[in-house]
């Protein structure tokens, strides 16, 4: 094998021990991130002394005018999954190509997401997740037309595909309450300002069940569970911690959640219902048959495609607003308050 002379961005990180996005923003000159002086010094001095040579921008972003780029939280969440399958199978109709990137959440992802998104100068972008950085999105959205598929924070200027998070916990609420429950335990992913929809979801239920109580980890706990699972086993955990204090009912703030809540009371022998959020897949196994609230996730994702494509085709102005109505599934993990049993 030859040996490889052209010195890259993996290189400079490893010799002075920095992350290789650092480097790459830095050397890009990214105005959306800052980084200490003796950091830019540092790599900057380093790029130089090892010859490395900027790769020029060739044409391969001439076909991105018929690319849409979908920018999403986490591909392990099968939420996101089933969303993006349907974005990609309503965009293959027009032969229109789908680009996903995963931010995880991460301020650093975001902002370099907004770099890139700059220099692609996509047809169109779909938001799965509020993001944080509003207004760089605001600017964005008057060069690239932009979608947001769930909650929208209030000022972000785009065209949404929204949920009422209210109305789904209130309806999941008024289920349990109807089967005789009265303490709820609520377990959620980081709760913050920005996640919209998992601290309206609570207080939905929490609207018709007072007695709800909510459990989450920090953001540094939830990091250290393994990606691919990050969800269900935040779900596991803190369900093992109150065990003790025999609550009726235990809803996840989505789907994963709640199969992690499932898999620690069949491991304790603890019979209790057990609700979620999203309807992914997984939920309706027979071995499962969880209680879901379903919110018309692939059709989002169709529509989103279609308003994304007409407004390449037109000079529309107006923003456009949907709202898809929460339904409740209702299945085995449900049940009647009498039926519960613990150890």
């Amino acid at each position: 094998m030859g040996k490889r002379n052209k010195v890259t961005t993996r290189d400079i990180a490893k010799a002075i021990n920095v992350s290789q996005s650092t480097v790459s923003m830095i050397l890009s000159d990214n105005k959306n991130v800052s980084f200490k002086e003796e950091t830019v010094k540092l790599v900057k001095k380093t790029a130089k002394q090892m010859g490395y040579k900027k790769p020029e921008v060739k044409k391969r972003y001439s076909n991105t005018k018929n690319t849409i780029v979908v920018i999403c939280s986490n591909l392990s969440n099968s939420y996101y999954s089933m969303v993006v399958s349907s974005i990609i199978q309503q965009a293959n109709k027009t032969k229109t190509q789908i680009l996903t990137i995963s931010t995880l959440r991460k301020d650093e992802l975001e902002k370099h997401a907004l770099s890139s998104l700059k220099l692609l100068k996509p047809c169109g972008i779909i938001l799965l997740y509020p993001p944080k950085f509003v207004d760089e999105w605001n600017a964005l959205s008057k060069q690239i037309p932009c979608i947001i598929i769930g909650d929208k924070p209030k000022n972000l200027d785009c065209d949404s595909i929204e949920l009422n998070s209210f109305k789904c916990g209130n309806l999941l609420g008024n289920h349990l309450k109807q089967l005789g429950h009265k303490k709820i335990a609520y377990i959620s992913s980081p709760l913050d300002t920005t996640e919209i929809g998992r601290n309206e979801r609570y207080e939905g239920v929490k609207s018709v069940i007072s007695n709800t109580q909510v459990f989450f980890s920090s953001s540094k706990q939830f990091d250290m569970y393994p990606i691919e699972k990050r969800e269900y086993e935040n779900g596991y955990r803190l369900t093992k911690q109150i065990l003790g204090d025999k609550y009726d009912a235990y809803i996840g703030n989505n789907d994963m959640t709640a199969l992690g809540i499932l898999a620690c009371l069949k491991d304790h022998n603890i019979k209790t219902s057990v609700a979620g959020f999203d309807n992914i897949p997984e939920t309706d196994f027979p071995q499962i048959q969880l209680t879901t609230v379903d919110h018309g996730a692939c059709e989002k994702g169709k529509e989103a495609v279609d308003i994304l494509l007409e407004q390449t085709k037109s000079e529309r102005k107006r923003i456009v607003h949907m709202e898809y109505e929460p339904q409740l599934i209702i299945r085995l993990s449900t049940f009647n308050r009498k039926k519960s049993s613990s150890q």
